[in-house]
């Protein structure tokens, strides 16, 4: 039988994703918060893909957490209604290890984005997200700001 959970129970679920993966580092909850057959629709490093299973999570968030181990995501905003989860966020860290296969910068970045989650049975099933890039290469200097800024 199917346990159904709240929308409030849904947010909390990705709230602790969030806290527990993102800013703490701690992997060993991915597999209880991520379902084995889960989607996600990623477009970090301007490729589209879609990739099944906890692995997709693990290597975004690796990228990241290996550039600036400091990391420490803030969610800003957050909706939910039903099986659907949004939140509005920023990452803050300190890039040592370099961003996304460039040299470290040594700068105190700061990007945001939007990430979706559909849940079921209190594990994500699905995820999308839109992640600032161009900002955080403008910070970088690779991408020049515009004009006028």
């Amino acid at each position: 039988m199917a346990i159904s959970y709240t929308s409030e129970q849904n947010n909390a679920i990705a709230e602790h994703f969030f806290e527990s993966v993102w800013s703490k580092g701690d992997f060993s909850v991915l597999d209880t918060l991520v379902a084995p057959d889960a989607v996600d629709h990623s477009t970090v490093g301007g490729k589209a893909k879609t990739e099944k299973g906890s692995a997709s999570f693990r290597a975004i968030v690796t990228m990241f957490r290996k550039a600036m181990p400091d990391i420490r995501l803030t969610i800003e905003q957050e909706v939910y209604a039903g099986d659907k989860v949004v939140h509005r966020w920023s990452l803050k860290g300190t890039d040592t290890g370099g961003v996304m296969g460039m040299p470290p910068s040594g700068k105190v970045l700061t990007f945001t984005g939007t990430t979706i989650v559909r849940m079921r049975e209190g594990l994500i099933v699905e995820r999308w997200a839109n992640v600032d890039e161009l900002g955080l290469l403008q910070q970088l200097g690779v991408v020049p700001p515009p004009p006028g800024s």
